[in-house]
């Protein structure tokens, strides 16, 4: 009996399945000429407007709750209704809170509130969201 044997889908002693490249081109040359011209790396990512994007581009599309509610957050900070971000930055994961997760519960709210603010990428995210404020 071969190697190959019975069942290992292979003739000649040698297991089937995808083969390497058959052409006379060393591998990883196959070039421009092949795909009949160069491709502009980015039409790719091209949506219809124009912009660069996912290719599934689709239209302005309602904004999230959360999203909205944080940047009412945001407005209210501007506007001198909380005492300070840390205020702020609790009502906003209270409210992420209830509108994901449909729970309310202080210390969890604390606990993470202060780990978004001790978190310094996390917490310059913060500032970028307060600073959005109109």
């Amino acid at each position: 009996m071969s190697v190959g044997g019975v069942g290992r889908g292979g003739g000649k002693g040698r297991a089937g399945g995808a083969k390497g490249a058959a052409g006379k081109a060393p591998a990883g040359k196959a070039g421009a000429a092949t795909f009949g011209g160069g491709v502009d790396r980015t039409a790719g990512l091209v949506g219809p407007s124009g912009q660069v994007g996912s290719g599934n581009v689709q239209g302005p599309q309602a904004m999230e709750p959360v999203t909205a509610q944080a940047l009412a957050i945001a407005k209210q900070l501007k506007n001198g209704d909380f005492k300070s971000k840390d205020e702020a930055t609790r009502k906003l994961v209270a409210e992420v809170l209830k509108e994901k997760l449909r729970m309310k519960s202080a210390a969890l709210t604390t606990k993470i509130a202060d780990a978004l603010q001790d978190d310094p990428r996390l917490n310059q995210a913060l500032e970028r969201l307060w600073s959005k404020a109109e």
